[in-house]
């Protein structure tokens, strides 16, 4: 054989062996399937409940935390979901954790906001044109747009009294504060894209927002915002001493296309009859102090802080008896950190770890069970009774449990990178978690649970780790002997929409866990044996996998450039063995097309595509598996780089999530 013939049943090899690794995915599907999706017990409270008394112990007690630090755009849907868990309401608590960091900014921020925004409706600005205000700063050009919307709804039934039956009804059907919300972000968008509409976006907060979205409403809504948005981007444009005809030009043939009734003479007429209603509201409210006040409310809801909102919940929670009790706990900016720890009279840095520790030390002392969830996470209905039951069940042989999270929530809202990685990460977490603890006690930072009694034992988590939810399992190994078993009912979250999202998240995982591993070979206090065999598994499922996954890239390249070079010849096999080979890649594109259907019913539909082709449009990315997948191990091999060069993060940071 030549040299090129060498190389190309080399490459071969290598692509033989790889599609073998991929097709551990099978065995892992069915290990997972019989041992515990297959095996889920048929629960109900009354059965807990008898099984309980068969064992002489009541119905477990849980307390479920949520740390969440800026998670406005989030935390209120997630608190309603987990309120609502099917669990009796006084056997288990929801704290919600936030920071005196994001209150404290707030204020600061506020108050530069409504100082800028009184000026320059007070008219010191004196500024001319359309687009973004420079001399005003982002929140501050927000707060005037986010009170000229309000204001346009105010006035919204005076002005479309005057036009009868031709104008479509409003958005009675949705809730005022959520009315507010949609008209300021459509008003947003229309004044930064200078009036083209991003119809996808506000149908997509529509849909979300309706309680019956039916086309007709839909098509309805979806009118009425432009039309009050226009008048408030028009107002705005005033106010500037520019036109705002720009706006009304390129959005009115929307508008009538929507609603038939309508004609452009209406709607030009029903737009300058808002936008002098609009300034003549504002003109009232022109006193200092008055319009102070008024920013100040403005500000309030055009920019919430989670403290705001969770108080707002608490409160109407507090007022009802058929919810479980809702906490709010705020870390304190100097707090050290350690559970039952103290403040230092210094601000200290925020990390997940630190948040839940302050809280695990202010749990009810009723709790047998803690529960941790992301800001934005939706657990199963049924986790809970499970919970419950392998609790009564096995007793005290059970101490963690830790459930699958299936991250495709916002899959419409992410690039076609994240879109893939999202599903192979839920096939992960679905069939090749199980068997990944036969070998390793790795815990995830969400949909876990640990027994209250644990938790205090090894003293909550290690507040300066990048990886806290490893940290807390490999420790609670070494500790106490503690094993994680697999919980059989779904979490569904997010993933980070973008590429620098997702590089950003894994590096610091990736760091993480190289972080854990220097930890555990420094804690002499430790038998060796334990320790060897657990930096063994984290090195095998770690640097060593990561190295291998991101050579497995290089190489098609490396026989593409050869191959180009007259380096590589192919006619060392027949024609139907290389055409075997071609239709193996099939394999790994129908596998991920059959990964979306699979996960679908975890995805947030309010973002799905409304006709056939954009749809097909949407399937269509997952074909670009074969590209994507160079890009999944970087973010894990640039930690490995970086962590060698003494680089790479040091400190913790949140997720950016999509707003819900």
């Amino acid at each position: 054989m030549t040299p090129p013939q060498i190389i190309y049943l080399m490459a071969v090899g290598f692509y033989f062996a790889f599609f073998l690794l991929f097709c551990r995915f099978f065995w892992w599907k069915r290990y997972a399937e019989e041992r515990y999706w297959r095996r889920r017990p048929k629960l109900s409270i009354s059965r807990i409940v008898e099984l309980g008394e068969s064992v002489g112990r009541e119905l477990p007690y849980f307390s479920l935390l949520v740390p969440a630090r800026n998670e406005a755009t989030v935390i209120e849907r997630t608190i309603d979901h987990v309120a609502r868990l099917d669990y009796p309401p006084d056997r288990y608590e929801v704290i919600i954790i936030t920071d005196e960091k994001e209150r404290r900014a707030a204020v600061a921020d506020r108050s530069a906001a409504v100082a800028a925004a009184a000026a320059f409706l007070r008219g010191r600005e004196g500024l001319e044109g359309t687009g973004p205000l420079p001399h005003l700063g982002e929140k501050a050009e927000g707060l005037v747009l986010g009170l000229l919307s309000h204001l346009a709804l105010q006035g919204w039934e005076g002005v479309r009294r005057g036009w009868g039956e031709a104008f479509p009804p409003g958005l009675e059907a949705i809730p005022e504060r959520q009315q507010r919300a949609l008209v300021r972000e459509a008003a947003r968008g229309l004044w930064l894209r200078q009036g083209r509409v991003s119809k996808a976006r506000i149908v997509r907060a529509l849909r979300r927002a309706l309680p019956d979205p039916g086309e007709k409403a839909l098509l309805e809504s979806y009118a009425v915002l432009l039309s009050l948005a226009i008048p408030a981007v028009g107002a705005l444009a005033h106010l500037r001493g520019g036109s705002y005809q720009w706006e009304l030009r390129r959005v009115v043939d929307q508008v009538v296309r929507v609603h038939h009734a309508l004609t452009r003479e209406i709607l030009h007429a029903m737009t300058e009859g808002l936008v002098a209603d609009i300034l003549r509201r504002l003109e009232r409210t022109s006193s200092p102090e008055n319009l102070r006040r008024v920013l100040v409310a403005t500000y309030r809801e055009v920019y919430p802080i989670t403290q705001e909102l969770v108080e707002a919940k608490r409160r109407e929670f507090a007022a009802r008896h058929d919810l479980p009790a809702l906490r709010h706990l705020v870390v304190p900016y100097d707090f050290d950190g350690r559970m039952g720890g103290r403040c230092l009279g210094h601000e200290v840095p925020s990390t997940k770890g630190r948040a839940l520790n302050y809280a695990l030390a202010h749990i009810d002392r009723r709790t047998q069970w803690c529960g941790f969830y992301d800001a934005e996470s939706r657990p199963d209905r049924k986790v809970l009774q499970y919970v419950a039951f392998r609790s009564l069940q096995a007793g005290p042989a059970i101490r963690i449990l830790q459930g699958p999270v299936f991250q495709v929530r916002n899959f419409y809202e992410m690039g076609t990178f994240c879109k893939i990685a999202s599903l192979y990460q839920s096939v992960a977490h679905d069939w090749y978690l199980p068997a990944l603890f036969r070998r390793l006690p790795f815990v995830g930072g969400t949909n876990l649970f640990v027994a209250a009694g644990l938790m205090r034992q090894i003293g909550g988590y290690d507040q300066s780790s990048l990886t806290e939810d490893l940290e807390l399992g490999t420790r609670a190994f070494l500790e106490t002997g503690a094993w994680p078993e697999y919980l059989p009912y779904a979490s569904s979250e997010q993933t980070p929409p973008t590429w620098v999202g997702f590089y950003r998240q894994r590096l610091r995982w990736g760091t993480g866990h190289l972080q854990v591993m220097e930890k555990i070979r420094q804690e002499t206090c430790y038998p060796w044996d334990k320790r060897r065999s657990l930096l063994r598994e984290l090195f095998r499922k770690g640097q060593l996998e990561w190295a291998v996954y991101q050579l497995a890239t290089l190489i098609p390249p490396a026989v593409m450039v050869l191959w180009w070079r007259g380096l590589v010849d192919p006619q060392i096999l027949s024609e139907w063995v290389r055409w075997i080979l071609n239709a193996l890649s099939l394999v790994y594109i129908a596998f991920t097309v059959y990964a979306f259907f699979r996960y679908s019913r975890h995805v947030d539909q309010a973002g799905r595509p409304r006709t056939l082709w954009r749809q097909v449009g949407v399937i269509s990315q997952l074909f670009f598996l074969p590209l994507a997948a160079f890009a999944f191990p970087i973010p894990y091999s640039s930690a490995l780089v970086l962590r060698t060069l003494g680089l790479g993060p040091r400190t913790w940071h949140k997720t950016p999530r999509t707003p819900e």
